[in-house]
């Protein structure tokens, strides 16, 4: 699950010398949740539509609706961006990406290519529908959650049990969070399972 096969490409950016109206227009007008910032072709920032969001008058403004556009052209994105990007390399995994995102508490990265280029970007979104094709979650079938020794050979007992009954495996999802020492959570995803099979 490399990051290259489910980054959003092409990138969207915009230049550091537009303005917030312009870069207000881009979230408005594309499914984004941030534009990365370019100057000579070299990326030198990031804006999510949190930071615009930011930047904006409150509703208490008492601009009316025709300053407000021109307050906006007046502020330029490099003025609010954010400076220092994290960034990926392209041959990383999709988990090392939702990793770094979680520890960083960020919602995507620009990807790059070994040039440093910058050749797309994963967001969360991506991340997400990641998730869902390899679970098989947005597929009808049998979920099975259900607590099992941490030894070897467990889980392929239980695939055999549902193999007897005529069901086929479409993903088992495991974790050691919030559990005992020795157990682990285990998540079978299955289909073809009469519901009186146990």
């Amino acid at each position: 699950m490399l990051i290259k096969e489910w980054m959003s490409r092409p990138v969207i950016t915009i230049r550091h010398d537009e303005s917030l109206n312009d870069a207000a227009k881009l979230f408005r007008s594309r499914v984004i949740s941030m534009l990365p910032v370019v100057k000579d072709c070299a990326l030198t920032g990031i804006i999510t539509d949190g930071d615009l969001k930011r930047a904006m008058p409150s509703d208490a403004t008492t601009l009316d609706r025709f300053e407000l556009p021109a307050l906006l052209d007046d502020i330029k994105v490099g003025s609010i961006m954010t400076k220092t990007v994290i960034t990926i390399p392209l041959d990383y995994t999709v988990d090392e990406a939702a990793g770094i995102m979680l520890k960083k508490g960020i919602s995507g990265m620009p990807v790059m290519d070994r040039s440093g280029e910058m050749i797309g970007i994963i967001t969360k979104s991506d991340i997400f529908r990641c998730f869902v094709s390899f679970t098989g979650v947005s597929s009808t079938g049998q979920i099975f959650a259900t607590r099992l020794q941490d030894r070897p050979g467990v889980i392929k007992k239980f695939t055999d049990m549902i193999r007897a009954k005529g069901g086929r495996m479409c993903s088992i999802m495991t974790s050691y969070d919030d559990i005992e020492k020795g157990y682990r959570k285990v998540f079978f995803h299955t289909f073809d399972l009469s519901p009186d099979a146990f």
